[in-house]
């Protein structure tokens, strides 16, 4: 069955609005007709099985069958990423989608090669995100948060239990030590990923005096993308975030 967003305020009663590119999608690209079967994801958890009632110019009206909510990860993730070249950070974004992250923050640190804050780059980000969405028949869309500084990022870890940075120079402390398998589900977690040239010193310092702890994972120097999509999925299964639910 095919997957569409849609904007929640188009949701009255037992129909709803299709517009914009999603619209476009399905009447320009797929050609669906009315009396098509499809499922809509609202980005806030509701999950509604409808049908197409009526193709218009721009839109797509459509009646809502059924609707149900999804009950959301076990322990919130959330994961700083350094800001990375080329399309890594369009990757690690999606499969952090995919593997059921909340949140993500994009952040400057000092030995990043890119230092700039672009705005389309957040736009396509967005974008990246709702098309990850679809494809993993994920419900509620993770937070991609404006590209920030370290120190910024630093403050916002005030908000989460546990805080944990990943540095390659760690030698003891692992993921095991920090959750044991045991342990119940955890309240929230921010989890901070290095650019390519790694964190500086002064950045660890910095970070251990916020409340995050060094981490490591393993004796191998990860590039930085595979150490985020390996590092965030080691962390959901250590949440129960992976455990599979009934929907």
């Amino acid at each position: 069955m095919r997957r569409f967003f849609i904007d929640p305020a188009t949701v009255s009663d037992a129909t709803a609005t299709i517009t914009g590119d999603e619209a476009h999608h399905i009447c320009d690209v797929l050609r669906l007709k009315p009396g098509t079967a499809v499922e809509l994801f609202d980005g806030n958890g509701n999950i509604h099985q409808a049908r197409i009632q009526q193709i218009g110019k721009g839109r797509v009206d459509v009646a809502i069958l059924a609707t149900h909510k999804d009950s959301g990860s076990a322990s919130r993730l959330a994961i700083g990423v350094a800001l990375l070249t080329g399309k890594k950070m369009d990757l690690v974004i999606q499969k952090a989608t995919e593997l059921g992250v909340d949140a993500v923050y994009p952040y400057v640190s000092r030995h990043c090669s890119i230092k700039e804050k672009n705005a389309n780059k957040e736009e396509r980000w967005q974008r990246i995100i709702m098309e990850a969405c679809k494809q993993c028949n994920r419900p509620t869309a993770p937070e991609c948060a404006p590209v920030c500084d370290f120190s910024d990022l630093l403050a916002t870890g005030a908000t989460y239990s546990d805080r944990i940075i990943f540095w390659e120079q760690e030698r003891t402390r692992t993921l095991q030590d920090l959750f044991p398998a045991a342990a119940p589900p955890r309240g929230a977690t921010l989890a901070l990923f290095g650019p390519e040239g790694g964190f500086s010193n002064d950045e660890i310092s910095r970070a251990v005096a916020a409340g995050f702890a060094p981490t490591s994972l393993g004796s191998r120097i990860l590039r930085a993308e595979t150490a985020v999509i390996g590092g965030s999925s080691i962390l959901q299964f250590l949440l129960g975030n992976l455990h599979s639910t009934p929907r």
